[in-house]
């Protein structure tokens, strides 16, 4: 889509909410209208933007609204979680990244999904790589992260931080190294924000391998490969990672899977068994 008809969507789209909210909804006390909905100076006041300019949105006329003017209009407008993203990338902005800590539970059919992954590990995480949901045997393998709380509940502070980690890869710095390049390159646009530069700084803190290689300014796709583990129960396991983005939601499905032909689906089922005698 063309800039100038992302304008003319963005208009659009604005004119179809307005018309959609009542005065009476965001208590304005109006006599009879001949239009339905909220006015142009309605929804200006609400959002805290002059008449004019919010007249020129709609209009659409080439004006770059900033992030803080885009929630302000998603809430005037009482817009939900799709709506509001709808409405920045219309923008040409990006779409808010909600807290993990703020953002209510994964969904039933992700967690019923990890729990059908058993005894493959799986987890469900955010661009921050927020660790925010796993299943057994995800918990076998890397541990049972219900014992790490805020930043710690995360890949890369679970890599840098957790003796475990080390431990468990075999070839740590190799993953160390890709992880940290993976993370800057996927969530290059939102490092300004706080909570990525509070988990930044508090690693490069924590970590004199982080720091380094947070210096380095690498950049990595995910390239899926084989990744070897050892295990103190079940010894030495190769896992195949695979990613599974969710539509329109901050959401990844990371699952460890086996090859079918092999033995290790057993012994990752033996792990989940005994995963009670394996402290994280």
């Amino acid at each position: 889509m063309s800039r100038d008809a992302e304008r003319e969507e963005l208009a659009a789209f604005l004119r179809t909410r307005r018309r959609r909210r009542s005065p009476e909804e965001v208590g304005l006390v109006t006599g009879r209208r001949r239009t339905p909905g909220l006015r142009r100076e309605d929804v200006a006041a609400l959002a805290g933007v002059s008449v004019t300019w919010y007249t020129w949105l709609e209009q659409a006329r080439d004006i770059r609204p900033s992030e803080q003017v885009l929630s302000s209009l998603a809430r005037a407008l009482d817009l939900d979680e799709p709506e509001t993203a709808h409405l920045f990338r219309l923008a040409g902005q990006l779409p808010p990244v909600r807290d993990p800590e703020q953002s209510g539970d994964v969904q039933a059919g992700y967690r019923l999904l990890l729990e059908q992954l058993d005894p493959c590990p799986a987890m469900i995480t955010n661009h921050r790589f927020d660790v925010l949901a796993w299943n057994r045997a995800h918990a076998a393998m890397f541990g049972d992260f219900s014992e790490f709380h805020g930043d710690q509940r995360n890949m890369l502070w679970y890599t840098f931080t957790a003796p475990r980690a080390r431990k468990l890869v075999i070839n740590w710095d190799e993953d160390a190294a890709h992880m940290v390049a993976l993370f800057r390159s996927q969530a290059s646009d939102l490092l300004s924000g706080g909570r990525f530069t509070r988990l930044v700084d508090r690693l490069r803190r924590m970590s004199v391998e982080f720091d380094e290689l947070w210096e380095r300014r690498d950049l990595e796709g995910f390239s899926p490969s084989r990744q070897q583990l050892h295990h103190p129960l079940i010894g030495r396991i190769e896992l195949e990672p695979v990613k599974l983005y969710a539509v329109d939601q901050d959401r990844t499905l990371v699952a460890y899977l086996t090859d079918p032909a092999g033995q290790d689906q057993e012994r990752l089922a033996e792990a989940v068994r005994m995963q009670q005698s394996y402290p994280a």
